[in-house]
């Protein structure tokens, strides 16, 4: 591979071949006023095709930048002599990886344009880090899986609005159905937790009631209170992880309800947390007491005694409002 500095015209460059492009973002803001501020300080490269015809290996932003300046001319490196692909393609992942992070999506990018050429992952990973780019081949199989991800997330997936995690789980859904989970993440920023909680709650109520997973979205996620201005983030992530583990698990959070309304009648004091069995699901509780002197622990000690002939400390452990 033989690469020279000349100037060619812009008007040479054809931006409309992809073929190396790696980089997401398409906005060119930042860049306009820094290139008429500073001048073109890196220059961009091209592959030479045929007289007075070049494709870019890397600089599409650098380009459209001076290209929206008036520029007519640009200072430009030019691979003149390749014998296929390889070489301006690491050299294209190389000028972005080595300076700076690549997003998912440009890494799925990268991978879905070097596996042309590697198809064993071991090596494909070798390679890969050879230029900046560090991926293992456990990585490389999950951004596999990005390549074909519906268009409408690549950018809330590029910008790190839908996590990486969800949105290999949400390519597998209709886009309709990915849409929507998108909309309501990038509405509420729940939690990674709250996010795969709320997923998979979704899933679970769809296949109980034999009805599709947006339709559960439609009917018991997107509703009122989700846009009511009343409320802040934080309570309408709550009321929707409430609203599907009432109708996923509607014996266990009546038990929840009924603890805690049997807790707060029996007035334990703050040195005593009574603590329930895991999720509402066990049947083991436990106690946290709380005390720094023997007369506090005595206290306790004389509330505890009083506890075991509570008629609502029975209810609980021997949980009879599960009948009522």
């Amino acid at each position: 591979m033989q690469i020279i500095s000349d100037t060619v015209s812009i008007n040479h460059i054809d931006l409309d071949d992809t073929t190396f492009k790696i980089t997401t973002d398409i906005s060119t803001n930042d860049l306009v006023e820094s290139v008429k501020n500073l001048g073109l300080i890196a220059s961009p490269i091209l592959l030479y095709i045929a007289a007075d015809k070049y494709i870019v290996v890397s600089g599409f932003r650098r380009i459209d930048a001076c290209r929206s300046l008036g520029w007519q001319h640009l200072d430009v490196r030019i691979i003149i002599e390749a014998d296929n692909n390889l070489q301006p393609l690491k050299l294209a992942i190389a000028d972005n990886a080595l300076n700076r992070q690549l997003n998912v999506i440009e890494q799925s990018i990268s991978i879905s344009k070097l596996s042309v050429f590697y198809t064993d992952q071991v090596e494909l990973s070798h390679e890969s880090q050879k230029i900046g780019l560090n991926v293992n081949p456990g990585l490389i199989k999950k951004l596999r899986k990005l390549i074909p991800v519906h268009h409408s997330l690549k950018n809330k997936i590029a910008v790190g609005i839908i996590p990486f995690s969800i949105a290999l789980e949400l390519n597998e859904m209709e886009e309709e159905t990915a849409n929507a989970f998108s909309q309501i993440i990038e509405a509420l920023h729940p939690t990674l937790n709250h996010q795969k909680e709320i997923i998979r709650l979704t899933k679970e109520i769809a296949r109980l009631k034999n009805i599709s997973i947006l339709d559960v979205i439609n009917k018991f996620i997107v509703t009122d209170q989700f846009s009511d201005p009343e409320l802040d983030r934080n309570h309408k992530i709550k009321k929707i992880r409430r609203d599907l583990k009432q109708i996923r698990y509607p014996e266990i959070i009546r038990f929840e309800s009924n603890f805690f309304n049997l807790l707060n009648q029996i007035k334990l004091p703050e040195v005593i947390h009574l603590v329930p069995p895991k999720d509402f699901e066990g049947i083991n509780y436990s106690m946290q007491l709380h005390f720094q002197s023997l007369k506090q622990f005595k206290g306790i000690n004389h509330v505890l005694n009083e506890l075991q002939n509570h008629p609502d400390f029975a209810k609980i452990l021997e949980k009879e409002f599960e009948d009522n």
